[in-house]
């Protein structure tokens, strides 16, 4: 039965690889489709997977749970084209567990396995340099602080011993460039987490700046206490989470609260004031804005915030436009 699903799965994986158009063009409109396409993928080969497979084709499932998770990251990062690549990657990975999982046949003679260990691994190698290069990618992307230069020289020696045909010696140091590999990988992926945690930490306290000002501003146009209690309430929901995921969901909620009752004149403001902040950020670390130029800037951005949460729009939009002309100039 094992076999028989083991072959359906490998004639699945191979048409998505080499003959996907429809799963190609579904991507094209919703790239979170690969990731759906490949964790199925990764769930039916992991129900095939015992403690009676060979090490390779375990240690072959665990390259490929790292690509899912490199896949996932790039998703959530909106890199469409490094998700593709991890896509692929993966669904190569899991297709040569398939033919593994399909070809099983009973223990051959020991000969064979001496025959099946020296056997170049040049393939082997350069699917790792691909993957570690990836991986270099995205440990650049986060800044994190992780020194691949053991790596490089393991690739080095690796490369050496399979031109002096030390096949067996290459094997063990790919076996060894695989063990670092995974181990960085749950750094960087450690890392991540704790920028996109960081981001949006800052991101829900920008927006609880901005809550705060509609709910001033809803009192003073008089609004009723059960529309000012609900905003309170989503406010009281934002401050007190962390999780990133949990912060998105009840932003999404104070949006439905400000379309629910046409609260929303002044979001397109608020955006302007968001990114005039993270110019003024910039100007702060740089010699083009001076102190005294620094202080006023941020002066007239509080009027601004506090002309919105008066309900002041049109006074607050021209005071901004104004602030976002000066501060385009000191950046030219």
């Amino acid at each position: 039965m094992k076999k028989i699903t083991s072959s359906i799965l490998l004639i699945l994986i191979s048409s998505m690889i080499f003959g996907g158009i429809t799963h190609t063009a579904q991507a094209q409109t919703d790239p979170s489709i690969l990731l759906k396409i490949a964790k199925q993928a990764q769930k039916q080969l992991e129900n095939q997977i015992n403690q009676d497979s060979s090490d390779k084709t375990k240690q072959l499932f665990r390259e490929g749970t790292q690509e899912i998770q490199a896949l996932e990251e790039s998703l959530a990062n909106n890199d469409i084209d490094l998700a593709k690549k991890h896509f692929l990657s993966a669904m190569k990975i899991f297709k040569e567990i398939s033919q593994q999982l399909t070809n099983k046949k009973f223990p051959q003679p020991e000969v064979a396995t001496l025959k099946a260990r020296a056997e170049d691994p040049s393939a082997d190698l350069i699917r790792m340099q691909e993957y570690v290069d990836n991986l270099k990618t995205i440990a650049k992307k986060y800044n994190s602080l992780i020194d691949f230069s053991e790596l490089d020289d393991l690739f080095v020696i690796a490369k050496k011993q399979i031109m002096d045909k030390q096949f067996d010696d290459a094997v063990q140091t790919i076996s060894k460039i695989k063990q670092i590999t995974v181990d960085f990988n749950n750094k960087i992926h450690e890392y991540a987490s704790q920028q996109e945690q960081s981001r949006a930490k800052d991101y829900a306290q920008s927006y609880l700046e901005q809550l705060d000002r509609l709910i001033e501003n809803a009192k003073n146009q008089g609004l009723s206490e059960d529309i000012i209690q609900k905003l309170e309430s989503a406010r009281e929901n934002l401050s007190s989470t962390t999780d990133p995921h949990e912060i998105i969901k009840q932003i999404r909620k104070i949006i439905s609260i400000k379309e629910q009752f046409e609260l929303t004149k002044n979001d397109r403001l608020e955006s302007r004031v968001m990114q005039v902040e993270k110019i003024l950020l910039e100007l702060s670390n740089s010699d083009k804005l001076s102190q005294s130029d620094l202080e006023d800037a941020k002066k007239t951005l509080q009027t601004i915030k506090r002309q919105l949460a008066q309900g002041e729009f049109d006074s607050a939009n021209e005071l901004l436009r104004s602030l976002a002309t000066l501060l385009a100039q000191f950046q030219n």
